[in-house]
């Protein structure tokens, strides 16, 4: 079983789960703060814009707290163990599809290259399925996988997902042998 906040199992599966969304939620909350005083304007016109606008922040806390709900309420997102990488939409890559781990996007995420011409599943918990389809697409042509993790948004770090990985035989990359694979 995984521990929280970064300190993965020394062995073992390491299960994934959704991270918190509270530093979302507080930032829209600040946002709104401009836009309120707008709705409260004395001036009729202004009054109408900031209710308007009022409801683009209320109505992404509304997905959001929906995301999560959906996200907290499966099983694990991700599951590290002996039969590979597990994830929650039902597909396993195992670790003979996979080549190397390597650290992109300045060091935020995890792109996981595949070996030869196996086809890696996307890594897409999002609210539309279809938007998962153009995701995949995208991190393909930007980073030649679509199976790409951002450890910022789950409950487990860079480091913990690596040194799990890393147990299976799978070698890393990071930031300085990335940047020198593209040049």
């Amino acid at each position: 079983m995984a521990r929280r906040r970064g300190s993965g199992p020394v062995s073992g599966p390491l299960e994934i789960r959704a991270a918190g969304i509270g530093w979302q939620l507080f930032s829209l909350a600040c946002s709104s703060l401009g836009v309120l005083r707008l709705a409260f304007d004395h001036n009729h016109y202004f009054a109408v814009t900031g209710w308007v606008l009022l409801a683009l922040p209320v109505a992404s806390a509304a997905l959001l707290v929906g995301r999560q709900v959906r996200l907290r309420g499966q099983e694990p997102l991700l599951r590290i163990d002996d039969g590979g990488i597990a994830l929650f939409d039902g597909h396993t890559v195992g670790w003979g599809e996979i080549s190397e781990v390597r650290e992109v996007t300045s060091g935020t995420g995890l792109a996981f290259l595949p070996k030869g011409s196996a086809e890696l599943p996307a890594f897409a918990p999002v609210l539309l399925p279809a938007g998962a389809k153009g995701l995949a697409r995208r991190r393909t042509e930007r980073f030649g996988t679509p199976l790409v993790i951002y450890p910022r948004a789950l409950d487990t770090s860079k480091e913990a997902i690596v040194a799990a990985v890393g147990r299976y035989g799978i070698p890393y990359a990071g930031a300085e042998s990335a940047e020198a694979a593209i040049t």
